[in-house]
């Protein structure tokens, strides 16, 4: 089994914000009998999988390893990060993440065509074993891990065995 990079897109959230949402899919090769936790040890090591998420993603690492994800190291992100979770708690954290900031003002609300775009991301979340990355810590941050993810982090896995895809949502900010 492998877990091959197939391609990336990006949801930008309200102007001046600095906050996205990034769902990167990946294909699953081989035979597809393995369990979730093989198929979160190939996304571990799957080309693409490392980002720092603070530069444009590239489409691939074209620089060979990547030796961070997000605000972290790679190292310190095992198969024992992640836990299962529901669609409905993933929106929820989705949506409260894009709504409820301290610098937002209490009537503030996300243009109704980003709320479309994350209202069709959660519903993404529906079509496999969904898994939410626990953080790691800060004692796990890589040199510049706090560029990105000053408003959070959050990371959502999707396997979608019927069509043999992983997809990996990230919400956060730069």
């Amino acid at each position: 089994m492998g877990v091959v990079l197939e391609g990336s897109d990006l949801v930008h959230l309200a102007a001046g914000t600095r906050m996205w949402v990034q769902r990167t899919h990946f294909s699953l090769t081989g035979s597809a009998d393995v369990s979730d936790d093989e198929v979160l040890r190939g996304l571990l090591s799957a080309d693409g999988y490392g980002h720092d998420y603070a530069a444009p993603f590239p489409g691939r690492n074209t620089d060979g390893h990547v030796a961070v994800h997000g605000r972290w190291t790679l190292q310190s992100i095992t198969v024992g990060s992640f836990e299962r979770t529901t669609v409905a708690e993933a929106g929820r954290v989705i949506r409260t993440w894009s709504a409820e900031q301290d610098w937002t003002d209490p009537d503030f609300r996300q243009p109704e065509d980003v709320v479309r775009a994350l209202d069709d991301v959660i519903d993404g979340l529906g079509v496999g074993a969904l898994y939410r990355l626990r953080d790691p810590g800060p004692e796990r941050e890589h040199d510049y891990g706090w560029v990105t993810g000053g408003n959070g982090f959050h990371e959502f896995v999707v396997i979608d065995r019927s069509a043999r895809r992983v997809s990996v949502v990230v919400a956060s900010d730069d």
